[in-house]
């Protein structure tokens, strides 16, 4: 069994310092069909430095989720966590607790996310 953690086409790929309106869509899926998270008690994104240090774990609230049955998670970068961030790449997972135990997406590897520099930032 596979899982995958992938960015829609439609979400942003990269993230500039100082932008807390960025919200991104985070596909799951297993063996390459969605996977439907409407029974999910729990969803948290891990964010980890190239050291493999989590920066900032993000709660999304499972009832936030419009279409579950499509896996799709809304994963708002809101300033709490772009406080933790600077310019660089980041790994990422996904957890989900539901009837199955927990869920760690992807099964290998991590997702990559980039935070890039903006002008006036430091």
């Amino acid at each position: 069994m596979s899982k995958d953690l992938n960015l829609t086409d439609s979400s942003p790929t990269s993230v500039k310092i100082g932008d807390t309106s960025t919200k991104f869509s985070m596909q799951l899926t297993v063996d390459g069909n969605s996977y439907d998270i409407s029974q999910a008690t729990a969803i948290s994104i891990v964010v980890a430095d190239s050291n493999l240090k989590t920066i900032q774990s993000i709660t999304v609230d499972p009832t936030t989720v419009d279409t579950p049955e499509d896996g799709v998670i809304p994963v708002p970068f809101s300033s709490n966590v772009m406080s933790k961030l600077s310019a660089g790449s980041y790994n990422v997972e996904a957890h989900v607790t539901d009837t199955n135990g927990v869920n760690i997406f992807p099964s290998d590897g991590f997702m990559s996310l980039t935070v890039n520099q903006s002008l006036g930032s430091d």
